[in-house]
């Protein structure tokens, strides 16, 4: 897992820069791709994009790290390292599953009970979403509503 971190730091980065300038391209004079509020929505919906893969990289990368570091071993990680948020924030956890998707760790105590810790900060979790939204909602107002290329006369 450790060995993914940079790959994914990496990824994120060049979808974020892209995404980045794809913003700059549309809202900049002379994009001539998107008129009128179109070009203001299709610049806040890659705003948005940009900011929600930031946002989601930062947390899965925080999720890498907690299982990089349960996985890591040695004579104190039975069941889990020192550091591990299921053992620095709950006692008697006996297991662990962290899901990507909604960036959670989530704790299996003795008894079978589920718990979710906070390992990603509620902060993160709410922009990756509400810009997601946010970025979706817009991409989809600019598509539905018409052409993306400004009609040439006489063509």
């Amino acid at each position: 897992m450790i060995f993914l971190v940079p790959v994914v730091l990496l990824a994120a980065v060049a979808a974020v820069v892209f995404l980045v300038l794809q913003c700059l391209r549309a809202a900049l004079p002379g994009g001539g791709r998107w008129t009128g509020w179109r070009r203001a929505a299709a610049a806040a919906a890659f705003a948005c994009a940009a900011t929600a893969t930031a946002a989601y990289a930062l947390g899965a990368l925080n999720l890498m790290m907690t299982v990089s570091a349960a996985q890591d071993g040695g004579a104190d990680s039975a069941p889990f390292p020192y550091d591990h948020p299921c053992r620095a924030q709950l006692s008697g956890a006996v297991d662990y599953e962290v899901q990507f998707h909604t960036l959670r760790t989530v704790c299996v105590l003795a008894d079978g009970e589920r718990r979710a810790v906070r390992d990603v900060p509620q902060a993160v979790r709410m922009a990756a979403a509400t810009s997601g939204v946010c970025a979706g909602a817009l991409a989809g107002a600019v598509w539905v509503t018409g052409r993306t290329r400004a009609s040439v006369p006489g063509h």
